[in-house]
């Protein structure tokens, strides 16, 4: 049985579906620089930050900013999981078991998320609890924000994720052909060892994804540095680390980032030379997304059949279905989560066809993971709940289908 194992962030998203990122509460506590505490559109900040930035108890912001209504949704959210699921699903039927690790605290939330889990293909014995309190983000969907693309900012609190270490991997967590590592920014001492958990997945046999998170740690630090000194983020050393020694790049086969999350991590001031960089680090192949725009990739040819940088558009009926009157209600909450999951379970089935490293192809990989990530705009939420089995699987099908054609027509 083919095995994909994840570990990374899992959480409890409370979803505010329309909250105006130009309201007047939001501009209330919006940051005034980069990395001061303060909310920004498309990027995340710790709770105790946005405290210290507002001065105020977090009760009191989350009140103001959602005007005494309630979240409209609380869904499973986080990097790793919802990819993890997202690939579960798309696998059912076929010989493969895909698990997720991670920590969870001992409350309500917890309670609330395994329920959710109890309806997903996700295999997650190694979630272990602790004492304290479930992750969660308070995530704030303006949908129509970016001329009516939409937009999220996140409030995290990590919880618990800071007690999970490399420690609570076990031997079958690296035993699996593909292990993946999801916004580790948000679990501390994971993103910390990252370097030597791709060096062990890696050395191993695996095949080793890795997708970003918004590092607000990083950010301000690398807003201090950038403050103190001049030239660019590279030369100034105030680029985010991939993890605390930044020795992942090398081991792993696949990372996935955003653009801003590309250019922070790479120092560089556009995509073709944060692919670049993460080329000149080893890094086998890197997929950036851009919310409703292009993905800019590479493969250097160990793991996918070569390919210098190269562009792919989105989902052509993604859009339509979004600009039309009828148009879904959703948000972009787990676009790039389930662009990750579309991405590995791509990779599985190459897999399971007999592809060999060298030879697995990247425009498959990065075709479902663009529909896989549309698809998600059609609902609340990073996680969608099956009514039955594989039906998550036929509507991204057609969605693929429907993508080659596109694909097709404008070669």
């Amino acid at each position: 049985m083919l095995t994909i194992s994840g570990t990374g962030c899992a959480l409890m998203d409370y979803l505010h579906a329309d909250i105006r990122l130009d309201s007047e509460a939001f501009l209330r506590y919006r940051a005034r620089r980069g990395g001061d505490g303060g909310l920004e559109p498309g990027k995340l900040v710790f709770v105790e930050d946005l405290e210290r930035f507002a001065g105020e108890p977090f009760s009191r912001i989350l009140e103001a900013l959602r005007g005494g209504q309630e979240p409209d949704r609380a869904n499973l959210g986080g990097p790793s999981i919802v990819s993890l699921i997202h690939a579960a699903q798309m696998l059912e039927g076929h010989q493969a078991q895909v698990q997720f690790f991670g920590a969870r605290g001992v409350d309500a939330s917890s309670d609330a998320i395994m329920h959710i889990v109890s309806r997903t293909p996700l295999e997650v014995s190694g979630y272990l609890a602790f004492a304290g309190h479930t992750p969660f983000t308070q995530v704030f969907s303006d949908p129509t924000y970016d001329h009516g693309h939409g937009e999220r900012t996140f409030v995290n609190e990590r919880g618990v994720a800071d007690l999970f270490a490399p420690g609570h991997l076990p031997e079958r967590f690296f035993d699996a052909e593909i292990v993946a590592f999801g916004g580790t920014a948000l679990v501390p001492q994971i993103h910390d060892n990252l370097d030597l958990l791709c060096r062990r997945a890696h050395q191993g046999g695996s095949i080793v994804v890795v997708n970003t998170a918004y590092d607000f740690q990083s950010e301000v630090r690398r807003t201090a540095a950038d403050r103190a000194l001049a030239g660019s983020y590279e030369e100034n050393g105030a680029r985010w680390p991939l993890g605390a020694r930044d020795g992942a790049y090398r081991h792993i086969d696949v990372l996935v980032a955003d653009r801003e999350e590309a250019l922070k991590l790479s120092g560089a001031d556009n995509v073709g030379a944060a692919l670049a960089f993460f080329r000149s680090r080893g890094t086998s192949a890197a997929i950036v997304t851009d919310g409703a725009r292009d993905i800019h990739f590479y493969s250097d040819g160990r793991l996918f059949a070569p390919q210098e940088e190269k562009i792919l558009p989105v989902s052509a009926e993604v859009r339509r279905a979004l600009g039309s009157p009828s148009r879904p209600k959703g948000d972009t909450t787990g676009c790039g989560d389930n662009f990750v999951g579309g991405l590995l379970a791509s990779l599985a089935l190459q897999l399971e066809a007999g592809q060999k490293r060298g030879a697995f192809d990247i425009i498959d990989a990065c075709s479902m993971a663009i529909v896989s990530g549309g698809f998600s705009c059609f609902y609340l939420g990073g996680t969608y709940l099956e009514e039955m089995s594989g039906e998550k699987r036929r509507k991204i099908e057609t969605l693929y289908g429907l993508y080659l054609q596109q694909l097709s027509a404008g070669s």
